[in-house]
């Protein structure tokens, strides 16, 4: 009497999260870039149809938000210790650290912040100015001059090197050295000092 061998136990498919979707997408925008990213290929990569990725999240623009949100769990307001300068450098550092971590997902962030829970990260950075003697006013236009100062920098340098000049270009060609990637880390802290020296607490 012959007996038949078990049939193999099907590999456990990992069940759909929106934690697991937004990860995925992250991921997948990493690697391909947003202008390649589709809801068909993010379900590929998670071995599940397209229409699948809808029950947990209603729209494509949703998942995006979704992303954004995973995004900035990587950016720190750093605690009081040591002055209000040093808490809004510590956090366009980790802002420009996440650019330049994840350089495809970028735009994400610079045209969704407001939509999204990322709103927290201002609560926290708002939150510190006014703790650290800012007024209502101060706070919230240092506030809006940093943000706009990192999310323009950090585009800027993610769109590439600057092209080299031409001898039509004689002024541009004069500077070049110092347009290249190499500077980008003295000009970004640069930059930043100049625009924190024009505000002060209680002003």
């Amino acid at each position: 009497m012959s007996s038949s061998a078990p049939a193999p136990a099907r590999p456990r498919r990992e069940p759909l999260t929106q934690e697991r979707i937004a990860k995925t997408s992250l991921d997948l925008i990493d690697e391909i870039g947003l202008d390649e990213f589709s809801t068909r290929r993010l379900g590929a990569a998670l071995g599940c149809e397209a229409m699948a990725i809808y029950n947990h999240f209603p729209s494509k623009d949703a998942l995006l938000d979704a992303v954004v949100d995973r995004l900035f769990r990587e950016v720190k307001v750093p605690a009081r210790g040591e002055g209000w300068q040093s808490r809004v450098r510590g956090f366009a550092s980790s802002y420009r650290a996440l650019a330049h971590a994840h350089p495809k997902a970028f735009p994400l962030l610079a045209t969704r912040r407001f939509r999204t829970r990322a709103r927290n990260l201002v609560e926290q950075l708002i939150g510190a100015l006014l703790e650290e003697g800012f007024t209502s006013k101060s706070a919230a236009e240092l506030f809006r001059v940093v943000a706009s100062y990192c999310n323009g920098s950090i585009l800027d340098e993610l769109s590439g090197a600057f092209p080299p000049a031409s001898g039509d270009h004689p002024n541009i060609e004069r500077v070049q050295a110092f347009l290249a990637p190499e500077y980008y880390d003295a000009l970004y802290a640069r930059g930043l000092e100049l625009l924190l020296g024009g505000f002060a607490p209680g002003e």
